[in-house]
């Protein structure tokens, strides 16, 4: 009972000529560019976070750190991917750091709610019936409290793949690996996600 949504995708499209240009700039320190490319990208990055984390716990941080590292390691970036995707690749690694630091410290967790951001009213055909966004959120609650349950590396797998609806091949970029380890640790992860919400349990082994 997996939930699939639609990723972000910031404002308007760059093309590879506009974003190439934006890199070499942001390259050369031009601050206009850093500005631009942080608003370009910055609702893109909190909904990739908001929606793997499950909330918005220190969202705006996470937001922040997410450029930080992407501003300091773009002079590295050679355009082998797409710049959203590999910015898409530090809010996976970002939000599997504060995954792993809420496990040690488990706090309550808000669910979130994954139609709770603005829609492109152009979108929306009819407004939603108050008892489906009801059992919808219900749905969303029961996913992301089983996910609370996987090993970190399990839980962005799982949810990269049925919620992201990415391939084998893009997942093991985001998380720098292979696609035969993802496939591995996907099949454990679904067994487990739905061991778990079968009420059995599962092991946690990050493996």
């Amino acid at each position: 009972m997996l939930l699939r949504v639609t990723r972000e995708t910031g404002s308007a499209p760059v093309g590879p000529a506009d974003e190439a240009e934006l890199i070499e700039r942001c390259k050369k320190l031009d601050r206009t560019a850093h500005d631009e490319l942080y608003h370009r990208y910055r609702r893109q990055v909190a909904g990739n976070l908001y929606r793997v984390l499950g909330d918005r716990q220190d969202l705006e941080d996470l937001v922040q750190e997410v450029f930080v590292i992407a501003f300091r390691g773009l002079e590295r970036f050679r355009g082998d991917a797409r710049l959203s995707t590999w910015i898409y690749r530090i809010c996976v690694n970002v939000a599997l750091g504060r995954i792993r630091t809420r496990k040690r410290r488990p706090n309550a967790i808000g669910v979130v709610d994954l139609d709770s951001a603005p829609a492109d009213p152009s979108l929306v055909e009819r407004p939603e019936q108050p008892d489906r966004t009801l059992e919808r959120r219900r749905d969303q609650e029961r996913v992301y409290a089983a996910l609370e349950h996987l090993a970190p590396k399990k839980r962005m797998v799982l949810y990269l793949h049925e919620i992201e609806g990415l391939d084998l091949k893009e997942i093991a970029y985001l998380v720098d690996s292979n696609p035969v380890t993802v496939r591995t640790r996907l099949f454990y992860a679904r067994r487990e996600f739905f061991k778990i919400i079968a009420g059995d349990g599962a092991s946690g082994d990050d493996e």
